[in-house]
């Protein structure tokens, strides 16, 4: 794994600064062969497609129109889906059995306490650590299409000469 997911955007939004890029959130259930009897197939059908903005640092000269290709790599994605998961999990199952260790013949009402506060405890290092990471996770602009070679009359009313 070394490629990038890639999703398309129109910049909304731009200045000397910033960009603001909307992206219509896709799904992949089109191409799938299991979307019938999928969960994720029904609730993408029920939430519909909706779009969402980000706010990029405008070091690309990006302009209000451009049509743009955002990447993220896709081994940032797969470890920040990893954490998401795993350490949380782990925390629910290891800090109660670590309580059963320590305090044997705890009662089962303190041990539901111990797994709900691992629980916390793993959300919170995988906030803790996203933050660190969080210039792995930051999409960034693989391609673009520029409103200028649309045309100077197109650029001009856009604001981009």
């Amino acid at each position: 794994m070394s490629g990038w997911i890639e999703e398309q955007g129109v910049v909304v939004a731009a200045d000397d600064a910033w960009a603001t890029i909307r992206v219509l959130r896709q799904s992949t259930c089109g191409s799938c062969s299991a979307r019938s009897g999928c969960g994720n197939g029904v609730l993408s059908e029920v939430l519909g497609r909706r779009s969402m903005e980000i706010r990029l640092a405008n070091s690309y000269g990006l302009c209000f129109g451009d049509r743009v290709t955002l990447g993220i790599s896709d081994r940032a994605l797969v470890s920040g889906a990893l954490a998401m998961y795993l350490l949380p999990l782990l925390g629910l199952i290891l800090v109660p059995a670590f309580l059963t260790l320590v305090l044997p013949g705890v009662g089962e009402g303190w041990l539901i306490l111990a797994g709900l506060g691992g629980f916390g405890l793993g959300l919170m290092g995988v906030r803790g650590w996203l933050r660190r990471e969080r210039q792995r996770f930051a999409p960034v602009v693989l391609a673009h299409d520029s409103v200028s070679r649309q045309g100077p009359r197109e650029a001009r009313i856009l604001g981009c000469d």
